[in-house]
């Protein structure tokens, strides 16, 4: 199952924050070189990644019994003008998007997100301001030989401290890989600290050859922190089997209103360009033993008396409601390139609608910094998303940035006393998609980042069958790879968070 990972994000996330915060009231320690800059471009556009896809592959990858819809037998089913009526536009083609990324069966993403975290005033500080920035990288690759993921993420700002900032920053970080095929499953975690983000300044071209321009040497190392874990096919440790659970159409959680405007009906036979059910997350609730006992505890989690809520609206990267035409502002811009066959999407939405588009990105927002800090009563200050699909329906790329903030007095969850607020806490991304055989063949990543999985030593150390490991021959290796860059769409495309020159 494609998923993003955003749940493990906001754990490091806040994680980090938690040691950080930790480490200034005790420590002091001596940084090491850190390269640290804006995540070049071209990282988002190698290989096939935004590229469209022939007619031929599109049908190969489609899942037996699901059709892909393509935008315009889309709009003209679904009686919609394109020129006369934007905001039904907008709303049916962000809800086929959604559809149709369910309904292939192979596909890899690429996503950098930039977190800031705030907090006013610190009680604990001198009452001063704190600031820890979090950049994350992720990657994941699904197709016929299996998956392969990697995550590396790294503190690149923390102000309000002093000088020691500087050098705590950079003695933190995580990364992992992770493969998973037909015979074995293997995931490895390296040590904290030592993230980079080098540019072509720092290394060249040769940044291009590391996903997403982000690597952590220690992924590589047997060192003291690291985990490794191979287990054949079969033998994993599963969780406990949840109950069946089926949504129906009449079936809410308990408070079916938010902030008194009652929430969308569910409809189960949907259309593709329909607008999308919302999907909120599910707790099951437990026996003193730990047993699942089949009960849904409400799903509205609360943080410090303020309830969020989680879930999505049909995929992983759907945590937005912009399929509703009457959330979305006559300002909401769209643009088609006949060259290219994509439809751009730049999203606005009504200030008296924000909270019920925005409900599942605010409360994950929330989750991700609920750690380091409870936020009382936060509200959306700054909603950007822009989004492209291209003509057949799959989604290209997304870019986007929420902005919460609390005034609210709000406790320090790893500090005595509180904070003035949250103040403003931030996270952008940007995120690029692919669906070819290539970018989503496992086997050729791990080849790239992990060949020690076609070497037997790794499997004898780990006491499991050498027979196991993969057969890598075929592949290129790190040394002899030459990443190439599809010059032609990174012209055409817009970053709306490089930094302004």
């Amino acid at each position: 199952m494609r998923i993003f990972k955003t749940t493990k994000s906001k754990v490091v996330m806040t994680c980090l924050a938690v040691i950080l915060i930790a480490s200034i009231l005790c420590l002091s320690l001596a940084g090491c070189k850190q390269m640290y800059g804006e995540t070049p471009i071209g990282v988002y556009f190698l290989g096939d990644f935004q590229s469209n896809v022939d007619n031929d592959t599109l049908q190969a990858i489609t899942k037996s019994g699901t059709t892909i819809v393509s935008v315009n037998d889309a709009l003209t089913k679904a009686g919609i003008d394109k020129d006369a009526d934007p905001t039904a536009t907008a709303a049916a083609i962000y809800a086929l998007a959604v559809t149709n990324y369910n309904n292939i069966t192979q596909s890899g993403y690429l996503i950098v997100t930039d977190a800031m975290v705030n907090a006013r005033k610190v009680s604990t500080l001198a009452n001063k301001d704190v600031t820890v920035g979090i950049r994350s990288t992720y990657s994941y690759f699904d197709g016929k030989k299996g998956s392969f993921s990697q995550t590396v993420s790294g503190v690149t700002q923390l102000n309000g401290v002093g000088s020691v900032g500087n050098q705590l920053k950079t003695n933190f970080g995580y990364c992992e890989q992770v493969y998973s095929g037909a015979t074995f499953n293997a995931k490895r975690v390296g040590s904290n600290g030592g993230a980079q983000f080098p540019t072509e300044n720092d290394l060249g071209n040769a940044v291009y050859k590391y996903i997403l321009g982000a690597y952590n040497d220690s992924l590589n190392k047997v060192v003291k922190g690291n985990k490794l874990t191979i287990t054949p096919a079969g033998k994993e440790e599963s969780d406990p089997e949840l109950p069946e659970y089926v949504q129906t159409a009449t079936e809410y959680p308990s408070n079916s209103t938010l902030s008194g405007v009652a929430l969308p009906e569910f409809k189960p036979n949907r259309l593709a360009w329909e607008p999308l059910n919302r999907i909120p997350a599910r707790y099951w609730e437990k026996d003193k033993s730990g047993n699942i006992t089949g009960k849904i505890i409400e799903n509205h989690a609360i943080v410090e008396d303020t309830r969020y809520s989680y879930g999505n609206y049909g995929a992983s990267f759907a945590f937005y409601d912009f399929s509703r035409p009457e959330y979305l502002s006559e300002d909401t811009k769209i643009t088609y390139s006949e060259k290219l066959d994509l439809w751009t999407i730049e999203v606005k939405v009504k200030s008296e609608y924000v909270q019920q588009a925005c409900e599942f990105a605010a409360g994950d927002l929330v989750k991700s910094t609920k750690d380091y800090i409870s936020l009382k009563n936060a509200k959306f200050t700054e909603l950007t998303c822009k989004f492209e699909v291209y003509g057949n329906g799959l989604i290209k790329s997304m870019q986007k940035k929420d902005v919460l903030n609390s005034n609210d007095n709000c406790p320090l969850v790893v500090l005595p006393g509180t904070c003035k607020g949250g103040g403003t806490t931030s996270n952008t991304a940007t995120i690029a998609f692919s669906y070819s055989d290539n970018d989503t063949d496992a086997e050729r990543f791990v080849a790239l980042y992990w060949p020690d999985l076609g070497q037997s030593t790794v499997f004898k150390n780990k006491r499991v069958d050498t027979n196991l490991k993969l057969d890598l021959s075929g592949y290129t290796t790190f040394d002899k790879y030459e990443p190439v860059i599809n010059t032609e769409l990174v012209n055409a495309f817009t970053n709306l968070f490089a930094t302004k020159k």
